[in-house]
């Protein structure tokens, strides 16, 4: 069976209109080993090429302004990174954010991420289903 560590929301996120807010996750099933929660985020004790998906699910009832995704890195260039209108979202995929992506983490590079959101509805958003499953892949191609 493939090994899969899913990262996810223990309670639903308050979500204010215009303000990045980092969605504290926690493992919910048996973790890859050195793959690890810290600070509400994950982080990576060993190198290897991994595959993250994203999941998160904005709800489809609130239209209105924007939904923006991302999973932050520490030099500040994200891994997924997805701005749409609310509407679009809806239309689309029942207010759900799906985004997948794959990088060589480890100690000596990228070493963990931080699930991060933003909307600009005007009103306050809670997110009552949010997810990284991290996926490790065989040797990154050369």
């Amino acid at each position: 069976m493939e090994q899969l560590a899913c990262f996810a929301l223990t309670e639903s996120a308050y979500v204010p209109s215009r303000s990045l807010t980092p969605l504290r996750l926690a493992p919910t099933n048996d973790c890859i080993p050195g793959v690890e929660t810290h600070e509400g985020g994950i982080s990576f004790k060993s190198a290897g090429w991994f595959e993250v998906r994203l999941t998160v699910d904005w709800g489809s009832t609130n239209r209105f302004g924007t939904r923006f995704s991302h999973t932050a890195i520490p030099d500040e260039h994200p891994l997924h990174s997805e701005a749409i209108g609310a509407g679009v979202l809806v239309d689309l995929s029942d207010g759900k954010q799906l985004l997948r992506g794959n990088t060589v983490f480890g100690p000596k590079g990228v070493d963990r991420i931080q699930l991060e959101v933003w909307q600009d509805s005007g009103t306050s958003v809670d997110i009552e289903t949010a997810s990284l499953e991290i996926r490790p892949l065989p040797n990154p191609p050369s």
